[in-house]
């Protein structure tokens, strides 16, 4: 559990240099103002899947831009780690979503950040106990994380 909080810590530092704007700019026809006024509702650190709302499922498309999902990568990738229940979306989409944002081509401490928090959620899956329902679950989320980051085009998620 150290390696994936430190890896954590990692993430939200490399995207630190993208703050909260005052106003995340959406759809004018998608009725987002209580969402977008979620998201400001707390600390980054602090948000949950409630305050998230359809924000990781509308993240560039209809709501926000680049950085603004940059700036909230950190949280939700982090969330999806405690527990993935009450998401709006699932780690299909967050990957998707990295893609449609050319994530190859983001600055080496922000791929590399990234590829260190996935790898330490990994192995944190594969330490899973051996036996019990937690394997099970242990399982079942390892597979989903391998076949999102395949689905996503990620398949040189190891190259640097």
């Amino acid at each position: 559990m150290e390696e994936l909080d430190s890896a954590t810590s990692a993430l939200y530092e490399a995207f630190a240099g993208y703050p909260l704007k005052p106003k995340i700019e959406g759809c004018p026809h998608c009725k987002l103002d209580s969402a977008e006024a979620a998201l400001h509702s707390r600390p980054l650190r602090e948000l949950g899947w409630a305050e998230f709302d359809v924000y990781p499922s509308k993240a560039m498309t209809t709501f926000g831009d680049e950085n603004d999902f940059k700036h909230f990568l950190p949280r939700i990738l982090e969330l999806f780690v405690i527990r993935d229940t009450g998401a709006g979306c699932d780690i299909f989409v967050i990957f998707g979503k990295m893609r449609s944002a050319s994530w190859a081509e983001w600055p080496d401490p922000e791929k590399q950040a990234v590829r260190r928090f996935v790898d330490a959620w990994r192995r944190s899956l594969e330490r899973l106990p051996p036996e019990g329902d937690e394997e099970d679950e242990g399982n079942w989320r390892l597979e989903e994380l391998d076949e999102a980051l395949v689905e996503s085009g990620f398949e040189t998620w190891g190259a640097a």
